[in-house]
């Protein structure tokens, strides 16, 4: 791989990628089209050294399950049973969480009500958007594998385009989080609540990365590929 392949590629080819991206905070899943020299120009970072960081990392971590191989269907099932229970068990404790530490210190932490607000604003588009691809667009692509028609072809290519809008609108609210949170460094007057919140942030935002990048660089160009009609039609 070269310097100049588009970031979402080194998660391609391995998934351990995924972390050294996120701990350099360089949007791998909404962005993930850009070069990688060009992301790391953005964020002053010198290219040859990241570059060199991830062409010597190992094959993919035994707890991140190998995909490669996974047909367009199995691949909304593990989908499904990683991220989106994650997401589901994540997001309601996260809004408790978020409530006892804003009662406690937004006194004199002022940003902790707008980080609030954005977290519910996440949360609002994230569940409805697991509905929907649970609901339809899932069950559309497992349909798809068994009983191929361009006609169905067309049926998914809208929710696939519905579903990209939506997760650039998560990525976006995922940035001003980060931003809200000073990059999920707690304060050092925070208690350990605090220091838990900021955590817990960290870990969503990094799984909702690797969500999107699953869906967005794997799964959709996958279908994209099967279709008879352009994908605007």
């Amino acid at each position: 791989m070269k310097m100049t392949d588009p970031v979402k590629s080194f998660v391609k080819n391995n998934s351990a990628c995924a972390s050294v991206f996120q701990e350099l905070n360089i949007d791998f899943c909404c962005g993930g089209d850009v070069s990688l020299q060009n992301a790391c120009e953005e964020k002053g970072l010198k290219t040859d050294v990241v570059y060199q960081r991830i062409m010597a990392l190992k094959s993919s971590p035994s707890d991140e399950k190998d995909i490669s191989g996974l047909t367009p269907g199995e691949l909304t099932v593990h989908i499904q049973s990683t991220h989106h229970v994650y997401l589901k068990e994540a997001l309601p404790r996260l809004t408790a969480l978020m409530e006892k530490v804003c009662q406690a210190h937004s006194p004199r932490h002022p940003e902790l009500k707008p980080l609030q607000t954005v977290f519910e604003n996440l949360r609002a588009d994230l569940e409805p958007h697991l509905l929907k691809e649970e609901r339809v667009l899932f069950p559309l692509i497992v349909k798809l594998e068994r009983d191929f028609s361009g006609l169905q072809m067309q049926a998914v290519a809208g929710p696939i385009r519905v579903m990209r809008h939506e997760h650039d609108e998560a990525g976006l609210l995922l940035k001003q989080m980060r931003t809200l949170a000073n990059d999920y460094v707690a304060p050092e007057d925070g208690c350990q609540s605090f220091q838990l919140l900021y955590e817990e942030l960290r870990k969503l935002e990094e799984d909702t990365h690797l969500h999107i990048h699953k869906e967005n660089n794997l799964l959709f160009p996958a279908m994209e590929r099967n279709e008879e009609v352009p994908v605007g039609f």
